[in-house]
């Protein structure tokens, strides 16, 4: 089946650094706490609390509390889809600008009990209806999610105005990176200059437009990189390079050296 159950070791040990998210991956944070850096930000996360990591997504590092106790588990779109799920609750699940949730002890055992029946019914080879049982048992899980889902969309935004531009800047480079590069794109986006979006930037974030533009490209290829066996003539073409010379030199300017350099380095770190 198309799921993958995570354990504490696999979630803190499992994943080499940058590593580019394949699947829908959720972490459930049951005891202590984790840092991680997802796409350039910093989140902490106590207990009892969720993280949905979604594909495309590239995560630099999770560190983890002593006191640390976790589960996981890994679903991919066809396994989604064939649960069935109404389009509209489909889409509040995709919603990928805020990923963390704060549960309550009861929600937290109402997903931790899903968890262990799922993994209960996955290892009993002498079942015949196993595949029917564990997507009954993820709707539900679902449709519990959904729940924390809603509530947190429908909180008030504590942001500035210039704070929300900033946000939603970088939602549109998540999107549209692999297709554009240049800072008039967004700026036509967001009704404003260029230079007033770079400047905004600079101002909220340390960065400028195209900086964030191209750390964001370049993360992408770190990822792709450290956690696939992509070819970089592969990265290139998924990145739309017009040929992988031309990666070749705008990675090396961003990074400092060549995605194949690059790669190497991360075996010599092992």
């Amino acid at each position: 089946m198309d799921i993958e159950l995570l354990e504490n070791e696999t979630i803190l040990k499992g994943l080499r650094f940058p590593h580019k998210v394949g699947k829908v991956t959720q972490v459930l944070i049951a005891e202590g706490e984790i840092s991680c850096i997802v796409d350039f930000f910093s989140y902490t996360l106590k207990a009892p609390s969720m993280a949905i990591f979604f594909p495309g997504q590239v995560i630099e590092s999770i560190e983890a509390s002593d006191s640390f106790r976790g589960f996981g588990m890994v679903t991919t779109e066809a396994f989604t889809d064939s649960l069935n799920l109404p389009v509209s609750f489909q889409e509040r699940l995709s919603y990928k600008s805020n990923h963390f949730y704060s549960l309550n002890q009861e929600g937290l055992q109402a997903f931790e009990n899903c968890y262990s029946m799922v993994k209960s019914v996955m290892s009993r080879e002498d079942q015949p209806y196993k595949e029917e049982i564990i997507r009954h048992l993820f709707s539900a899980y679902y449709y519990g999610l959904g729940y924390y889902v809603h509530n947190a969309q429908r909180q008030k935004s504590v942001m500035t105005g210039q704070q929300e531009i900033c946000e939603k800047f970088i939602s549109l480079v998540s999107e549209h990176f692999k297709t554009q590069r240049e800072i008039g794109f967004y700026a036509d986006k967001l009704c404003m200059t260029n230079k007033y979006l770079s400047s905004l930037l600079k101002q909220e974030t340390g960065m400028t437009a195209l900086e964030w533009i191209e750390k964001y490209v370049v993360l992408y290829a770190k990822g792709c990189l450290s956690s696939t066996s992509m070819t970089v003539q592969e990265i290139s073409d998924d990145l739309g390079f017009p040929s992988q010379s031309v990666f070749g030199k705008y990675f090396k300017r961003v990074e400092g050296l060549s995605p194949k350099a690059y790669r190497q380095s991360l075996d010599t770190q092992e």
